[in-house]
């Protein structure tokens, strides 16, 4: 196998505009797919101590269950009695029509630590079903073996091959691994990597300027946001001439942190813009986003004597975002990429370059931002990474908002205790469209927590239906609010939609019960009409009524 290091080992023109992003923005391509989703959420049993979890014992079935056009090919034993990989045939919609892929997933490598991987690979015209490639078999044996001896790999970690190169292309001997994606009809029962298959010059670009850059120039490719979780044999390589000497990148010592992304977020999106001579408007706020895995790693980029006066962080991409950057050397003006279906409210980019001035100043520069803060001010920013706590310093003018949010990856239900598990982690979404947001200002506030993954949802009800069943139920809480008198709580209504038009409600509250209350508003609930849908939708509304009981949620 060559090489197969965590990226953890690896430490190491300012945009001018006219008019705000509308005349700097030059979309790269509309992508043709959008798959903002990551591994679906896992529920668990509560767990009996705080401790973290051993990987589970392999658990294997005859026939792994999948959805209709989904097509399991074969089981191969890889290790006799600990690894199997199931390769599955199975299409993807697009626009442009029907694209084939053959994806192998495997199990049993988790109980060793290592995460699952997932390779997917398109299919073309004049190959058959049958005709996958068995190569990607032996790989799994080397995967396995080095797992075996703690070698490990992760989200932005490489694999590199020294035999022959991988699925019959000469350039093909590296493997890349970024986040979760989940596909539909393939089952998931552990985490896992999406492995891309890469030229190893192609991985150079991602270990020297952040694996962001990389994936989203696959996605503008691919006309796939966020990036393809595909390997596409006849695609043209993505490094570019320029690539190491045309960037900021390579002039300072940058760190990798995987867990840790950065987004823009402006109201009412890109084309929302004011006059200005910079990339940002009034309004903006920029948020690091820090997920469980990632906070170790901030803290020690952080510690690190380099650090004192500045920090070049390369990051993930945002999950939660639907636009991203994307730079080519040579590149005359900021480009993105976006999700068709993704409001352009959430923009997410490779780096992010913080340090100290005497003013205040945010810039934007090829696929990433930089934030200029007074000494005193980024002494506090790095001592909250350091102690691993959220901060924010406010805005004003256009520089905008920063905020560090901590997300959890878990989320404990308050009706009935069960633990759920979200490798992206879990943050607030709110019905979309008309009348999604509070009535009542002060009174009540709203938000969502999908305990079915997107995928099922999406195979099992609309949009619309499911966003109509989540605004009754708020305007029922908001109608029982109004005739009511009561102290501050927290409210959480868990409903779960069968087929046949039928619906469960629970309900908890705290700090204390209020029964006639609770009882007054599932008599409204029960009288929401429920779409049909095809399978279980199952969700929780989270309720603050009159500013809520100022505990945290679970």
């Amino acid at each position: 196998m060559g090489k197969a290091r965590r990226m953890k080992e690896r430490r190491g023109t300012w945009l001018k505009a006219r008019h705000g992003a509308v005349s700097m923005l030059l979309v790269a391509g509309l992508s043709a797919g959008c798959d903002r989703r990551a591994e679906p959420a896992r529920e668990q049993a509560p767990a009996a101590t705080s401790a973290a979890p051993a990987p589970p014992q392999a658990i294997v079935s005859a026939a792994p269950p999948t959805a209709p056009g989904t097509r399991v090919l074969v089981r191969e034993e890889v290790v006799p009695g600990k690894l199997w990989v199931t390769v599955y045939a199975h299409a993807l919609a697009t626009p442009g029509g029907s694209l084939p892929l053959w994806t192998y997933a495997s199990e049993g490598l988790w109980p060793l630590g290592q995460r699952e991987i997932r390779f997917s690979v398109k299919r073309e015209p004049s190959e058959g079903e049958g005709a996958f490639d068995r190569q990607l078999f032996d790989v799994y044996k080397l995967v396995y073996d080095m797992a075996r001896e703690k070698k490990l790999v992760d989200i932005h970690g490489y694999s590199q091959l020294g035999g022959p190169p991988l699925l019959g292309r000469d350039d093909f001997h590296c493997i890349v691994y970024g986040p979760p994606q989940a596909v539909d009809g393939i089952p998931s029962g552990a985490p896992f990597l999406t492995a891309l298959i890469v030229t190893c010059e192609e991985e150079q670009l991602a270990a020297r300027t952040g694996y962001a850059r990389l994936f989203a120039r696959l996605g503008a490719s691919a006309r796939f946001y966020p990036t393809p979780f595909w390997t596409d044999r006849k695609r043209a390589v993505e490094t570019r001439p320029g690539d190491f000497e045309k960037t900021l990148l390579t002039k300072a010592p940058a760190a990798h942190l995987a867990g840790v992304s950065v987004r823009l977020e402006r109201k009412g999106g890109l084309a929302n813009t004011s006059k200005t001579d910079g990339f940002f408007v009034p309004g903006d706020r920029v948020v690091l986003r820090v997920l469980p895995r990632g906070a170790a790693e901030l803290r020690e980029a952080a510690a690190a004597k380099v650090s004192e006066d500045a920090m070049l962080m390369l990051l993930e991409m945002d999950p939660t975002a639907g636009t991203s950057l994307v730079w080519y050397p040579g590149q005359p003006n900021p480009t993105v990429i976006v999700c068709p279906t993704a409001g352009g409210d959430r923009l997410t980019a490779n780096y992010l370059f913080l340090t100290d001035k005497s003013e205040p100043t945010a810039t934007a520069s090829e696929d990433g931002f930089g934030l200029f803060f007074p000494e005193a001010t980024w002494k506090r920013i790095r001592e909250a990474f350091i102690a691993g706590k959220p901060i924010t310093i406010p805005g004003h003018g256009d520089m905008p908002e920063f905020a560090v949010e901590h997300v959890s990856t878990t989320y404990v239900s308050p009706v009935d205790g069960k633990r759920y598990e979200s490798e992206a982690g879990w943050d607030e979404a709110r019905p979309a469209g008309e009348g999604s947001t509070s009535k009542r200002s002060g009174q009540v506030d709203a938000s969502i927590v999908l305990l079915t993954s997107q995928i099922d949802m999406e195979q099992r009800t609309t949009v619309e239906d499911a966003s109509g069943v989540m605004k009754a139920i708020i305007a029922a809480v908001e109608a029982q609010v109004g005739t009511s008198k009561g102290p501050s709580s927290d409210l959480v209504v868990e409903c779960e939609l069968l087929p046949g038009k039928r619906k469960t409600f629970q309900i908890a509250q705290r700090p204390t019960a209020d029964r006639p209350f609770a009882q007054a508003v599932h008599e409204k609930l029960e009288k929401i009409a429920i779409p049909e849908v095809k399978g279980p939708v199952k969700f929780q509304v989270v309720f603050k009524i009159r500013g809520g009981s100022k505990r945290a949620m679970p």
